[in-house]
């Protein structure tokens, strides 16, 4: 087993019964519960049950192991494993979902129903009629792994000793699972749960012959401790006297492709009970997986010398390495952010229109838009602004990826039900999506680590990304990675009338150090980059710039409370500016500008052709042109409509 890598057990939930997990809602007119489904339209077994079910007996096989001492090794080994209010878990499942789907999955689900009964008169109570959903006896796979990664990112490595600690604990907690789901008091949810690294689903004697042998080998002996990150990984990085340049040809770029497997949650500020996800994976969670990718695989390379790993250690303090927004891509073309000066006709005024429909599709929507830098409102129309949205121009089209939303409930560890006050909902990014994001090095770099770069082009990585990751329900992606190539070079710039179109938020320090976000501070901030520029002056109704702000928020793992506010320029904010450095401001577009660059803040392009047009059209693109749905999904969704 290599350093930092994921140690994975396989996971099958044989149901041997009706069952079913359900959503907590209904459909109106019709069924009073709804079972969970995966994005196919089949039932599926959420992670989160999935570990409470689990973590809930192995406290009890833990228990069995210390021989009843509540403050034995094994105890202390499961509540480590399954972490607690001030440490995260360290192992994580995933969704179990069919092995075998039937073509239609209305095959596997009926409805039942079910009466209440009055406890006085022995007979049925009026409008207490009920129907729900149950799935029949399946069997289902997912996967149990122990994190590679401690709280605060620094890389696990898993003993031969801990692993098989970790194993048997689980198959145990497994074993002792009678059921799972709703209605288990009248006999629904009996199912078998295994986890072995070397079963067959539904061979629940191999592995209690295998618990077996492992309960004689670990007799009189207690649980290791978890594994813990070495000195070496924890050691702070040295910032260098000279930061890295900035000049043309001085860094190498690669395209990091993200392809979400389950729904992800882009950090956002919460609303109430509403956990919020962004439409785009922030840079700041790109980051730290991307430096500990290119880390460990430095440090496994043959004769790499300890220099050389530290070097790779320090590349982000030194400005070296950075990492852009994952943004959504359609087509293999990753998205603009909308320019927010432009506008297009309000609802009933042109503002769409309609190509007649074919034989393999519904036609085009496509929208006028109006750039109101280069062009006054048209007479005769109301213009509303656009401001949300990605531009892909290749396409000629726009689109916003549309969130899905899953409501939970939080449960109370000491009783196991749910918590009064405690029901939210959760938006996330839907799976199927693909992102895009761009991984910069400077050429130093790249010349010292080339060849362990180029190892890593092309093959698909495995990574948990997001918030509510440790979940196993949120946060599954694919990550590849291209080969580097030498940045583009910066294009000339017209140094008396240019615009600057931010791709990414920007965060500006004001004059007194502190989060600023005024324009003053975005001017000042190109100004000690050894860029600056001035405001172009409006001319009559055309625009100048459009500006919008957007607070930011995110929450510090090691320290476990939310860090500071800061308020930043959005992405899509588009400046007409002139400058007396034009080629240091589009060299300077490579890397971005303000605080934060290395987690993708401040990124923009100079002087782009859309921004010279006055109007064009653009087609409308939908939740599922960007994030297309499975056969099995797609007929669910049309069934109910």
């Amino acid at each position: 087993m290599s350093p930092s890598s994921p140690t994975s057990f396989p996971l099958s939930v044989t149901f041997h019964s009706d069952w079913g997990v359900t959503t907590g809602t209904g459909v109106a007119g019709g069924v009073d519960s709804v079972v969970e489904k995966d994005e196919r339209g089949l039932p599926i077994v959420r992670a989160t049950v999935l570990a409470g079910v689990v973590r809930e007996q192995s406290l009890l096989a833990a228990q069995a192991l210390d021989d009843g001492d509540p403050g034995g090794s094994w105890r202390a080994f499961a509540s480590a494993l399954f972490g607690s209010d001030l440490a995260p878990r360290l192992v994580v499942f995933s969704d179990a979902r069919l092995i075998d789907p039937p073509a239609d999955p209305a095959d596997l689900i009926h409805e039942v129903v079910s009466l209440s009964i009055d406890e006085k008169t022995g007979t049925a109570r009026e409008d207490f009629l009920r129907i729900f959903e149950r799935a029949g006896a399946c069997r289902l796979r997912g996967e149990v792994t122990l994190s590679d990664v401690d709280r605060d990112g620094r890389p696990l490595t898993w003993s031969d000793e801990q692993r098989d600690a970790a194993e048997l604990l689980l198959a145990l907690a497994g074993l002792l699972v009678r059921a799972i789901g709703s209605n288990r008091a009248v006999g629904d949810g009996v199912c078998d749960v295994l986890i072995h690294a070397d079963h067959e689903p539904g061979d629940a004697r191999a592995v209690k012959d295998w618990c077996r042998t492992q309960l004689g080998r670990w007799k009189g002996r207690g649980a290791p401790q978890v594994p813990a990150a070495d000195a070496a990984a924890a050691a702070a990085p040295v910032l260098k006297a000279s930061p890295a340049s900035t000049a043309a040809g001085a860094f190498h770029e690669a395209t990091l492709t993200i392809d979400l497997r389950t729904p992800v949650v882009s950090y956002e500020v919460p609303m109430s009970n509403e956990i919020r996800s962004l439409d785009f994976l922030r840079g700041t969670v790109l980051l730290p997986w991307v430096h500990r990718l290119i880390t460990r695989t430095v440090a496994q390379a043959p004769g790499a010398s300890e220099a050389l790993v530290q070097e790779v250690r320090d590349a982000v303090v030194n400005g070296e390495l950075l990492v852009s927004d994952g943004v959504v891509s359609y087509q293999g073309e990753r998205g603009l952010p909308m320019p927010l000066v432009f506008s297009s006709p309000k609802v009933g005024q042109g503002a769409t229109s309609q190509d007649p429909k074919t034989a393999e599709g519904e036609g085009d929507e496509k929208m006028c838009v109006c750039n109101r830098m280069r062009a006054e409102e048209p007479e005769n129309e109301v213009h509303k602004p656009l401001r949300n949205g990605y531009v892909f121009l290749t396409a000629g089209a726009k689109g916003t990826p549309a969130l899905i939303g899953r409501q939970s409930t939080a449960h109370d560890a000491a009783t196991g039900a749910a918590r009064d006050g405690q029901l939210y909902l959760v938006r996330a990014l839907p799976a199927g999506l693909s992102l895009q994001a761009t991984v910069t090095v400077s050429t130093r770099l790249y010349q010292r680590i080339g060849e362990q770069l180029e190892a890593l082009a092309g093959t698909g990585h495995r990574a948990r990304l997001g918030a509510r990751r440790l979940s196993g329900t949120f946060g599954e992606t694919e990550c590849t990675l291209s080969a580097f190539v030498p940045s583009t070079a910066p294009q000339m710039v017209d140094a008396a009338d240019t615009t600057i179109w931010f791709t990414s938020d920007v965060l500006a320090r004001s004059a007194r150090l502190g989060p600023g976000g005024s324009l003053t501070d975005l001017l000042a901030a190109f100004e000690r980059a050894g860029a600056p520029i001035e405001l172009a002056e409006a001319d009559g109704t055309r625009f100048n710039a459009g500006v919008r702000h957007r607070r930011v928020d995110s929450w510090s793992a090691a320290s476990h409370q939310p860090r500071a506010t800061r308020m930043a320029i959005q992405a899509g904010s588009v400046l007409k500016v002139r400058t007396a450095a034009p080629e240091k401001l589009a060299a300077l577009a490579a890397v971005g500008i303000g605080e934060l660059r290395a987690q993708g803040f401040g990124r923009f392009v100079v002087g782009h052709p859309l921004l010279e047009k006055e109007t064009f059209t653009l087609r409308r693109l939908h939740g599922e042109d960007l994030a297309p749905i499975a056969d099995g999904a797609a007929a669910t969704k049309e069934a109910q409509r």
